[in-house]
């Protein structure tokens, strides 16, 4: 004979008190969620809050305001809470004359660009550019410069040759000489060309050295003689070799001749 085991019942209404809070937590956060997604629907509807001012700030000396507004337009869409403001500060940095743009919304409907433009300090290769810190750029349209340095060099040895003309150009402008032109060739040797169409070849080993042997040179040896003077080869071990060209015909005055 088989006799059922009796299983005590609980009492219903302390176990709904006990699970009431639970309940009542959850019921609250659906609601919350409800409220948030249709308040975000609410606000992301561009008709109810739309961009009325596109506001574009910075010095410009070289950028194309025109260039600028086709780079944004098919970003600056949407309204206020739904505008990309990330795919508009990319749109804009792409731009080879921007080097930075900081994209902000300003309550209740405008959207301000803020432009920070590239500044050219020296010509690279046939149609780039150096900014200050020694970064390449190459626009679509060339800027009116005429007074920059032209530099070349290797890929990859920007900011090295900018530092060396900044270290050759000061150097020589104690001499009242202007450099125009450096130039890094692919065997790494340096050339110094100089406004008055002097050349100065320093080659590969110990540059700067070759050329404080010229500056130490120049009271005595080239001072005087400027207008006459060619081309200084300074890639001797202990001197240097010296082009003069006749002041009267224009021609060559011979062959170099080492000077020490």
């Amino acid at each position: 004979m088989q006799v059922a085991e009796r299983i005590p019942m609980l009492p219903l209404m302390p176990l709904l008190r006990r699970h009431a809070r639970t309940v009542s937590g959850l019921l609250l956060l659906g609601v919350l969620a409800l409220v948030a997604v249709s308040g975000m629907r609410w606000l992301s509807d561009p008709l109810r809050f739309p961009l009325s001012v596109v506001e574009v700030k910075g010095d410009f000396r070289y950028l194309l305001k025109g260039e600028l507004q086709t780079a944004m337009a098919p970003y600056v869409t949407g309204g206020f809470f739904t505008v990309d403001v990330a795919a508009v500060r990319a749109a804009t940095e792409q731009l080879p004359w921007v080097y930075r743009a900081s994209v902000k919304r300003i309550w209740p409907a405008t959207l301000r660009v803020e432009i920070t433009e590239q500044t050219p300090v020296a010509h690279w290769g046939e149609h780039g550019y150096l900014n200050d810190r020694g970064e390449a750029f190459e626009p679509e349209h060339a800027a009116s410069t005429p007074d920059l340095p032209r530099l070349n060099g290797p890929d990859g040895q920007e900011q090295k040759v900018l530092e060396h003309y900044r270290q050759v150009a000061g150097t020589l402008a104690a001499l009242g000489l202007q450099v125009v032109r450096v130039a890094l060739d692919g065997r790494r040797a340096w050339t110094v060309y100089l406004d008055n169409g002097v050349e100065l070849r320093l080659g590969r080993a110990g540059p700067w050295q070759r050329l404080q042997r010229f500056v130490r040179a120049w009271p005595d040896v080239f001072a005087g003689r400027v207008a006459e003077l060619r081309s200084v080869d300074l890639r001797y071990s202990n001197g240097f070799s010296v082009l003069w060209q006749d002041r009267a015909s224009g021609a060559d005055a011979g062959k170099p001749g080492r000077s020490g």
